[in-house]
């Protein structure tokens, strides 16, 4: 094997079983230079493909498998995908920084890679969490519509106001360790002292802290029609009220929306991250439920029924 084979394979792997093939597409994303991981089926390939929108936060790596599962079933079914892969760089030390902007125009440099990779006749978004968001926003940006929304976050309010909420429970726990107090108001007053802030290792503005707190998908979604698909994850099985409510706004602009609802009782809120030690082993508490979500989006897009059987990847 020479050394160029070698990186090829590195670069590129094929899944017999499966039926697809996968690579780092050619060139980057948006303002950060992101990364686009392109999964392709071997044959056969669907006039719609999708592209699968990161969230924010420590959700994006947290989220990175089911978004990878999503993808490769997706394309197993015959769907041309890209996922967005953040390239996160040091800045201030902080591990990255938290940005609305940079996932819009992650989105739209995606789906002109998409285009060039696959030529598709549609392109769809899928999302988790406020990568869920980003998609609705994105999608009514660019008038798309094919939408998956999986526990989309409809206000960004109290997803920043959750997100403040997990950061003063770490630095609390950090603090009790170290014989502290608790920092729980920190964020709030370096944003109104400096303009920026910490929230568990990214860095957020003053700015962007703003534009999230803005975002309202009742209220900033109002042109768009078509498809979605919205899953809601709860211990009872009853749809959150904003997923249910999302889904009233979609049907009002004529579009048609399908919300599911996955009933789960996770240890940990979605989104986290779900690894637990249990004596000594540790446990993964998400499988399960990341395989099942997976299935339910290439059902919907397929268009099957709910007891079909999409291809799933061996053990």
């Amino acid at each position: 094997m020479t050394i160029d084979d070698a990186f090829t394979r590195l670069r590129r792997y094929d899944d017999p079983d499966l039926g697809i093939s996968e690579s780092f597409a050619e060139g980057l994303l948006g303002p950060c230079g992101s990364f686009a991981v392109y999964t392709s089926p071997s044959d056969q390939v669907k006039p719609e493909g999708f592209v699968v929108c990161p969230s924010l936060g420590v959700e994006q790596g947290n989220l990175r498998r089911l978004e990878a599962l999503t993808a490769r079933r997706l394309a197993a079914s015959g769907f041309p995908v890209l996922r967005i892969r953040p390239n996160p760089s040091v800045v201030d030390g902080s591990l990255g920084t938290i940005d609305l902007t940079v996932r819009l125009r992650e989105v739209e440099d995606a789906l002109q890679a998409l285009e060039r990779l696959a030529g598709p006749q549609h392109i769809g978004l899928v999302g988790a969490l406020f990568g869920a968001t980003v998609s609705a926003l994105a999608a009514e940006r660019l008038g798309l519509s094919s939408l998956v929304l999986i526990d989309p976050v409809v206000r960004g309010r109290q997803y920043m106001r959750e997100a403040l909420r997990r950061n003063a429970i770490a630095e609390l726990i950090a603090a009790i360790e170290e014989g502290g107090g608790s920092a729980s108001q920190r964020p709030l007053d370096e944003l109104a002292a400096q303009g920026w802030t910490s929230i568990r290792g990214l860095r957020l503005t003053k700015e962007e802290f703003d534009s999230i707190s803005a975002v309202n998908l009742l209220e900033d979604i109002k042109s768009l029609r078509g498809r979605s698909l919205l899953i809601g994850i709860t211990p009872s099985g009853n749809p959150p009220p904003g997923l249910r409510k999302l889904a009233d706004h979609l049907e009002a602009l004529q579009g048609t929306p399908t919300v599911e609802v996955l009933r789960e009782d996770l240890p940990v809120p979605f989104g986290e991250f779900y690894f637990a030690d249990i004596g000594p082993v540790r446990a993964d508490t998400r499988l399960d439920l990341d395989q099942r979500l997976a299935d339910r989006v290439v059902r919907w897009a397929a268009g099957t029924t709910p007891d079909a059987t999409p291809p799933t990847e061996p053990a």
